[in-house]
């Protein structure tokens, strides 16, 4: 395993999956998450549903039950995997955006730039609107900066 995180992401599904030729985002995701029962989530949510600009990810983020200890795949434990809500992205299950996009904003470690991506896609998405984007009181003030630069963020 010492050796497999010195390799990307890809090489390392590609050492798994040696028949598929060109590894998209969703191939890697496929390949290192067969068979695991979770939920993508947070930044890998975001590039997965295509609402951030698709940057190099060394993790895939999943919630689940129990840490699989697999390399590239970073867990966050929770009690119950029906208590989080999920849509199918081609046979994986992801948080739906709104979910993604609160859980990032709690997550002091989340990139900026994804933030920043995420909100303005959601926004172009839904016709220059944050509309159905509902989050808690306490993330309004973080929100309120990223629904503004997300409105400007095509238009700079």
């Amino acid at each position: 395993m010492i050796d497999d995180i010195n390799k990307s992401i890809y090489e390392y599904a590609r050492d798994i999956d040696k028949q598929t030729r060109l590894l998209s985002f969703l191939d890697v995701y496929r390949i290192l998450l067969k068979d695991l029962n979770c939920i993508v989530c947070m930044e890998s949510a975001a590039d997965l549903l295509g609402y951030s600009n698709g940057g190099f990810r060394h993790q895939i983020y999943v919630y689940s039950l129990v840490d699989f200890n697999k390399p590239y795949i970073k867990c966050f434990i929770v009690k119950d995997l029906n208590n989080i809500p999920f849509i199918d992205r081609k046979g994986i299950k992801v948080s739906p955006i709104e979910i993604a996009i609160k859980d990032m904003l709690e997550k002091k470690e989340t990139d900026p730039q994804i933030l920043y991506e995420t909100f303005a896609n959601y926004y172009f998405d839904n016709n220059k609107s944050y509309k159905g984007l509902e989050l808690p009181k306490r993330l309004s003030l973080k929100a309120k900066h990223f629904k503004e630069e997300g409105a400007l963020y095509y238009e700079q």
